[in-house]
C-alpha cells in the first residue's frame, strides 16, 4: 500500500498528482504532473511527451472519439511501456496522445483505466491517498 499527499488548485478543486511515463529504451522517462480524474476513462499525456520517449504516433494502436468540455475529437491511442503513479506501477497501459485545450487547467490526466486496477481511498480532510492492489 502507498500513501501520498496531493495537492489542489484551489479554483479548480482538481487534486494533482505525479505520474512517470516510461519510454521505449529502458531509463528514458518523463515525470508529468497529472489531473486525477475519476470522470476521464483512459490516461491522457500530450502527443509530444509520447514522441519524445520513443513511441511512433504515425503508426497509433487505435484512434478513439472522445467527448471533451469542448466537444468531440479524435485521438490517437499507443501502449506505453510503463505508467507510475501514487506509488503503484502499470505495465504496458494504453494512454491516449492529445493537447488539451490551452485554456485547460490541466493537460495531462491520470484515469480509470490505470485507477481501476486499485482500491483507493481519498481523504480530503488530510489531503492523502491511499492505493493498494487488490
Amino acid at each position: 500500500m502507498a500513501c501520498i499527499s496531493f495537492s489542489r488548485i484551489s479554483l479548480s478543486r482538481l487534486i494533482i498528482v505525479r505520474l512517470r511515463v516510461d519510454g521505449i529504451s529502458a531509463g528514458t522517462f518523463r515525470d508529468l504532473a497529472v489531473g486525477l480524474d475519476t470522470g476521464a476513462s483512459t490516461t491522457l499525456i500530450p502527443p509530444q511527451v509520447a514522441a519524445a520517449l520513443g513511441y511512433d504516433l504515425s503508426n497509433p494502436k487505435a484512434v478513439r472519439p472522445i467527448t471533451t468540455g469542448g466537444g468531440r475529437i479524435f485521438s490517437k491511442v499507443i501502449t506505453v511501456r510503463q505508467l507510475t503513479a501514487i506509488g503503484e506501477t502499470v505495465e504496458d497501459i494504453d494512454v491516449l496522445c492529445h493537447d488539451l485545450p490551452s485554456e485547460s487547467i490541466v493537460r495531462r490526466l491520470l484515469g480509470l483505466n490505470f485507477l481501476e486496477r486499485f482500491d483507493i481511498n481519498i481523504s480530503f480532510s488530510t489531503g492523502t491517498i491511499e492505493i493498494r492492489p487488490y
